[in-house]
């Protein structure tokens, strides 16, 4: 019986669920001739997944000619638009302590590659095609013989939700 009863009074509340709510009812006979509704935005789209979106532009390949000693572009470009206090931080790494070796693998040569401008860097929710300054240099290329090295940066996006 107390199953029986408990099933019927769950199909009662979900019954309720169903029913269109109103604000007010306004007639000749109301007191007030106005009534105020809430209009609002809700942070899912229409089809009910989170409106949030971000992307983070990295460069495929970072080409550096022989004996170029010059800063290197390795800019990412941050687009954005996210919950109200969250933020999208991106951080910049290099592989194997920023080594480059070539493609023999022989341990004794290889070439070190210097990371810089911003390596890490926290955006806001709204962020409109930003880019980076990152660079990447090989400041010495002597003592090691022509070869193709190659080295590995790694690009790392954390979306941080909002605090409650």
């Amino acid at each position: 019986m107390k199953k029986i009863l408990a099933v019927v009074l769950a199909l009662a509340m979900m019954a309720t669920l169903c029913v269109t709510s109103f604000a007010a009812t306004i007639d000749k006979d109301s007191i007030n001739q106005y009534s105020d509704v809430n209009v609002y935005t809700k942070t899912t789209n229409t089809g009910g997944e989170d409106a949030y979106k971000y992307s983070v532009t990295i460069p495929a390949e970072i080409a550096i000619d022989w004996e170029d000693t010059s800063a290197q572009n390795a800019a990412y470009t941050v687009d954005a638009q996210l919950l109200l206090g969250a933020t999208l931080k991106v951080e910049v790494t290099g592989n194997n302590e920023n080594k480059m070796t070539n493609a023999q693998a022989d341990p004794q040569y290889f070439l070190t590659f210097a990371l810089g401008g911003t390596t890490s860097q926290t955006y806001p929710a709204v962020t409109d095609n930003v880019t980076s300054d990152t660079t990447v240099t090989v400041a010495d290329f002597s003592g090691v013989p022509i070869a193709e090295y190659t080295g590995t940066l790694t690009y790392t996006v954390t979306y941080n939700a909002p605090t409650p």
